[in-house]
């Protein structure tokens, strides 16, 4: 592909002294606008570093901060001796987001009610996925959680280590704890889970406890949870009411809407 020539100011506003709009995100908006616009088409190779610091007149390091501008956004994909491409859409690895469940953890108005907290050995399920031995003690916690005076939108039930010198067992079974994994606000012991959501049916137990029907349809979420050293904490399974599990995503080329169009 030729390279096309590139107008830029390079000139950075400066506000406070700070800078608003630097060179990099100058070229990076032009490429990202010649994406857009179909100049630069989906899985198509655009020019070489050296070629864009041709014809804008850029230093290379400057090039490469707005190259790694648009890698970070998802709309180029960088490839080592290769070069620099379009991002193709690919839906199966798209990122979602949980609003409906993000909205309902953010209301003030939210009961945490423990239904069953025991002392069990783990199966040998729990001991793979908790790393430790077959048998070896564990604590298990089931609870519902939901608006005060509503019926609860959510079960969850959960295995995690029975360990002196940490307070995992405190952190679990605290409210707040639970309430900030879901806005953000916190996470404490732990820095990675791993999650998979999948369709399920409500047991008779879980159906009672969410005043619904058994059999019917929710999302099964279940959990592991790391700490910093990658050591597995806890384990587990969110049930989750259909209505309150609201999953939504945006993959691909930023969209303009019309509210971009006035502001440009």
């Amino acid at each position: 592909m030729q390279p096309l020539k590139f107008e830029i100011d390079q000139t950075e506003v400066r506000e406070n002294g700070h800078v608003e709009w630097p060179v990099y995100q100058k070229l990076a908006e032009i490429i990202r606008q010649r994406i857009i616009d179909g100049t630069y088409k989906s899985g198509e190779k655009i020019p070489s570093e050296v070629a864009l610091c041709k014809s804008s007149g850029l230093a290379l390091l400057t090039v490469r901060q707005a190259l790694g501008v648009l890698a970070d956004e998802g709309l180029l994909e960088r490839f080592p001796g290769r070069g620099t491409y379009v991002s193709v859409l690919h839906l199966s690895k798209a990122s979602f987001i949980m609003s409906g469940l993000e909205d309902r953890f953010s209301s003030e108005d939210l009961k945490v009610r423990i239904v069953c907290t025991s002392v069990k050995k783990a199966s040998e399920d729990i001991a793979k996925r908790l790393s430790i031995k077959v048998g070896e003690s564990v604590a298990y916690l089931k609870r519902t959680i939901g608006p005060q005076n509503e019926k609860p939108f959510m079960i969850q039930e959960g295995f995690f280590l029975l360990d002196p010198f940490r307070p995992i067992i405190e952190a679990e079974l605290a409210s707040t704890y639970l309430i900030d994994l879901f806005k953000g606000s916190g996470q404490g012991l732990i820095k990675t889970a791993n999650i998979r959501v999948k369709p399920g049916l409500l047991p008779p137990e879980d159906a009672a406890l969410l005043g619904r029907r058994e059999g019917e349809a929710v999302f099964k979420m279940e959990y592991t949870f790391y700490d910093s050293a990658s050591k597995s904490l806890a384990f587990g399974l969110f049930s989750i009411l259909e209505e309150a599990m609201t999953l939504s995503s945006t993959i691909g080329v930023p969209l303009v809407t019309e509210t971009d169009n006035n502001h440009d």
